[in-house]
C-alpha cells in the first residue's frame, strides 16, 4: 500500500513527527538523571593514608615505581602532590552517554532540529552531557583591549572528558530568523489593510448609483 501523503496546512508534517519529538525528549531526560544520579555520589581517589596501610602489610620490593614508604618526608611529598588530594572525581555516566548520542542520532535521521539548550547541552565530539562545574567548565573570554568591550565577551565551554571546547559569543543583538521574519511581515501587512466593514461601507454607494441605470436602459429596450 503507498504511504498517505501529509495535508498540507493542517499540520501534518507536525503531527508525523510526534513520536519523534516525543523520543528525544525522553532520551534527554533520561541522559540528564542518570548524569545527575552519578554526580550526586561522586567518588574519591585514594588517599595517602591508605595506600601507606597496604603497603605496610606487603615487603616492600624493589622496582622503578616509587614506594609508598611512611615517613615525614614522603608525607610532605603526598601532601604537596595533586593526585593524592581528596578532590571528588565527578564520573561520566556511560550509559547518559549513549543516551546522548542515540538523541543526536534521532535528530539528525529524522532532520528534526533540535533546540539550543539542549543542543548545546551535550558535548559534539565525545557526548557526554555538559553540567557546569561538573561535566564541564564555563569561562567567560574578551579579547578586547582591557575588556574594555562588552560586545566581545565570548562563552567557552570546556568539556572534562575529551577537552573540546566550544565558543558562543555573547552578543545581544542578533538576526533574527527566516521564519520570525516572515511572521513580522505578514502581521504589518495585515495591520496595515484596512478592516472588511469599512471597505463593505465604501462599495455599497456605487452600487445603489448603477441600479437605476440599469432598469432605465431595460424600459427604452422595451419601448423601442
Amino acid at each position: 500500500m503507498a504511504k498517505a501523503k501529509a495535508q498540507k496546512g493542517s499540520g501534518g508534517a507536525a503531527q508525523s513527527h510526534r513520536h519523534l519529538r516525543a523520543r528525544i525528549a525522553y532520551l534527554h531526560q533520561a541522559s540528564l538523571f542518570l548524569q545527575s544520579a552519578s554526580v550526586s555520589t561522586p567518588t574519591k581517589p585514594a588517599t595517602s593514608a591508605h595506600i601507606q596501610n597496604s603497603s605496610s602489610n606487603h615487603h616492600i620490593k624493589e622496582s622503578n615505581e616509587p614506594c609508598n614508604v611512611p615517613g615525614p618526608a614522603t608525607a610532605q611529598g603526598n601532601i604537596g602532590t595533586p593526585n593524592h588530594q581528596d578532590v571528588p572525581r565527578v564520573p561520566v555516566s556511560k550509559l547518559a552517554r549513549q543516551f546522548a548520542s542515540q538523541l543526536r542520532g534521532v535528530s539528525r535521521k529524522s532532520q528534526i532540529r533540535l533546540s539550543i539548550d539542549i543542543k548545546r547541552s551535550v558535548c559534539k565530539r565525545c557526548d557526554s552531557l555538559l553540567l557546569p562545574n561538573s561535566t564541564c567548565v564555563e569561562t567567560v573570554e574578551n579579547a578586547s583591549r582591557g575588556g574594555k568591550k562588552p560586545w566581545a565577551d565570548v562563552r567557552v565551554v570546556r568539556c572534562n572528558s575529551c577537552g573540546y571546547q566550544k565558543r558562543y559569543p555573547q552578543t545581544g543583538k542578533r538576526s533574527l530568523k527566516l521564519a520570525e521574519r516572515k511572521k513580522i511581515a505578514n502581521d504589518q501587512e495585515m495591520a496595515d489593510q484596512p478592516p472588511a466593514a469599512t471597505i463593505a461601507s465604501t462599495t455599497l454607494p456605487i452600487a445603489s448609483k448603477t441600479q437605476p441605470a440599469t432598469s432605465n436602459q431595460a424600459d427604452v429596450v422595451i419601448t423601442g
